[in-house]
């Protein structure tokens, strides 16, 4: 028999690392070549990975919540001789990388390192490795690390009020880390400015009533998203630095070429943002289809890594769930942010009298070292012009 290391492939979209969801298989499994073995998240969509060989699984080098980079090493298989050689070429590429990246400084790896016993520990007391500092050899965590973790995490803090009521601890895994990750960064290096704006939606509600049973005619849901989207595409050529991000390295603002807008969509799993690329290209119906596409797979969790990359700006549309105004955090590096909020009627005040009008609640947060408060209200204002008009291109016939 032969020992063969399956080592993480590079499967493109220039993803470095893996989340390790879950093992499907176990140490003493007999397996057959390209039988799933994993189920890995990458950027956000869950991928099975299947195995290299036919052979038995000897060995796991990567836990369930472990994040393992291109070329590391999952698991160990015990395979035939004659078996082996097939796969020398492919798996001889791993090595030789390790090998050339020898001479450079080594890069830290983003995954958790603990002995087999101190992860059981862990596991056993319900704690989160990622909390623990290792302190042994290259910051590998042992027993005592995680015996004085769960110490810290028993102790009530100085002051505190000392409670017998239970506590359900929840792994932050997946999606949830990701986004907690996002969210932090964010957060921690744009300056957030958030505006509040009214539209008038009389224009726009009417064209959706018109519009929706020919869409209906050719199969398309419409709903009042793709009417947003396709105004936000337009105003993004009047305003560009609404569509750019900061580059904290030289400085320097980059502007996007391309309009590609992201969608925030609620799942089970959390918040994903899957991207509609060159928006501006697309007609009504295209970007209806498309945001139906891209919210059925993100529920679905069957969502491309390309399908979540490149933003260059998000919308948000809390409407849906009964929303009205929000401030929303910046998908960083983009520097802007619109939320959209439920059209409902409300009195205003129109030539002195006072009338019911079906009003739209927008929310722009935006990126305050790239976008000043006069290029924010203009963009609103350019969304103004194309949503409140009722001889908007955006309510042409289809």
């Amino acid at each position: 028999m032969a020992r063969l290391e399956f080592r993480l492939p590079d499967i493109g979209e220039g993803l470095a690392e893996v989340e390790i969801v879950k093992w499907l298989v176990g140490v003493g499994d007999h397996i057959q070549e390209n039988e799933p073995v994993a189920e890995v998240e990458t950027d956000k969509a869950v991928v099975t990975m299947p195995a290299p060989a036919t052979g038995t699984i000897t060995q796991f080098l990567a836990q369930p919540g472990d994040r393992v980079q291109v070329g590391s090493v999952l698991l160990v298989l015990d395979v035939p001789d004659a078996a082996a050689s097939p796969h020398a070429a492919a798996s001889a590429a791993a090595p030789a990388a390790a090998n050339r990246e020898s001479a450079a400084p080594p890069r830290p790896s983003t995954g958790v390192q603990a002995a087999p016993a101190a992860r059981k520990m862990a596991s056993d007391l319900g704690g989160d490795l990622g909390r623990v500092r290792g302190t042994g050899p290259q910051g590998r965590i042992t027993l005592d690390d995680v015996k004085a973790r769960a110490a810290a995490d028993a102790a009530p803090a100085a002051g505190a009020s000392v409670s017998n009521a239970p506590v359900e601890r929840v792994a932050v895994r997946g999606v949830r880390r990701r986004i907690a990750e996002a969210m932090t960064e964010s957060v921690r290096a744009i300056p957030h400015v958030c505006g509040f704006h009214e539209l008038d939606a009389a224009a726009l509600s009417a064209a959706y009533d018109r519009l929706k049973p020919t869409a209906a005619a050719q199969g398309v849901r419409l709903t009042y998203l793709p009417f947003i989207v396709k105004a936000v595409a337009t105003a993004l050529a009047h305003c560009p630095y609404l569509n750019a991000s900061f580059d904290e390295a030289e400085p320097a603002i980059l502007l996007n070429t391309a309009r590609n807008i992201g969608i925030a969509t609620a799942t089970p799993d959390g918040l994903l943002v899957p991207v509609i690329h060159n928006a501006d290209r697309l007609g009504l119906l295209a970007t209806a289809r498309e945001i139906e596409r891209l919210s059925t797979a993100a529920r679905a969790r069957t969502l491309q890594p390309a399908e979540l990359q490149h933003g260059t700006f998000t919308v948000t549309n809390v409407g849906a769930a009964g929303g009205w105004f929000g401030t929303s955090i910046i998908r960083y590096p983009e520097a802007a942010i619109l939320g959209v909020g439920r059209i409902e009627p409300r009195a205003v005040v129109r030539d002195g009298q006072i009338v019911v009008r079906p009003i739209l609640p927008l929310s722009l947060t935006f990126d305050h070292r790239v976008i000043d408060g006069d290029a924010a209200l203009a963009f609103v204002q350019a969304l103004r012009s194309d949503l409140e008009s009722s001889n908007s291109p955006l309510f042409a016939a289809l």
